[in-house]
């Protein structure tokens, strides 16, 4: 099991598959909250991304608090994970449509994110790993 600040090739690879990962987020009074998400990788691994809806739990949480929490298992192989501690650096709307879009055809197979809704603005979160733990990768 390896302890780094940035994700392993093998562990870049997991998060390049359409594996679902639960981000936990911090409440306001300190319990956890945790939401199965989509989620993207920079190739070097220095970056986990997440696509979401602003004005959600998660994202006021971030709000108050950008430390958060990422845990990834294979579908098909439950020994094979990544988790991470890490910061929300950025939270950006910027090309956020075109991300959903890219990310439904990851995990849907479909080129447009079929739930688009009328009014709802897409954020992507950029989060830097502080402590990535890896096994199975």
């Amino acid at each position: 099991m390896a302890t780094s600040d940035r994700l392993s090739p093998a562990a870049v690879k997991l998060l390049q598959e359409p594996q679902i990962a639960h981000v936990a987020t911090v409440m306001a009074d300190g319990s956890p909250q945790v939401t199965p998400v989509w989620v993207d990788v920079e190739d070097d691994g220095s970056v986990v991304m997440i696509n979401t809806p602003e004005g959600n739990l998660k994202t006021n949480n971030v709000a108050q608090n950008p430390e958060i929490a990422i845990s990834v298992v294979d579908k098909n192989n439950a020994y094979r994970l990544v988790t991470l501690r890490g910061t929300v650096i950025e939270r950006t709307t910027d090309g956020a449509d075109a991300h959903i879009d890219k990310l439904a055809q990851k995990y849907l197979g479909q080129p447009k994110y079929p739930w688009h809704r009328p009014g709802s603005t897409r954020t992507i979160w950029r989060i830097k790993p502080h402590h990535v733990i890896e096994r199975g990768v």
